[in-house]
């Protein structure tokens, strides 16, 4: 037996390999639709960018004002 023989059927090449992840993926993602908890109008709001925004602002504020309220105290 030459070495081509040995070789030939050794492992999948890499066209095979993007396609069946490419599949996978399509499957797993499908899946998760299907299964999803939310609607997507919930799911959106849920990741809304601004209420995010707005809420992370707000304890940035709140946490700089007790930061700055603890500065006037007297060390104890």
């Amino acid at each position: 037996m030459s070495n081509k023989e040995k070789c030939s059927c050794s492992g999948a090449s890499i066209k095979e390999m993007l396609v069946g992840g490419m599949i996978g993926g399509a499957i797993g993602a499908s899946i998760a639709l299907l299964f999803a908890p939310k609607s997507g109008a919930e799911v959106r709001k849920d990741l809304s960018v601004k209420e995010w925004v707005d809420c992370s602002v707000d304890k940035v504020k709140q946490t700089a004002s007790n930061l700055l309220n603890k500065d006037n105290e007297p060390y104890s």
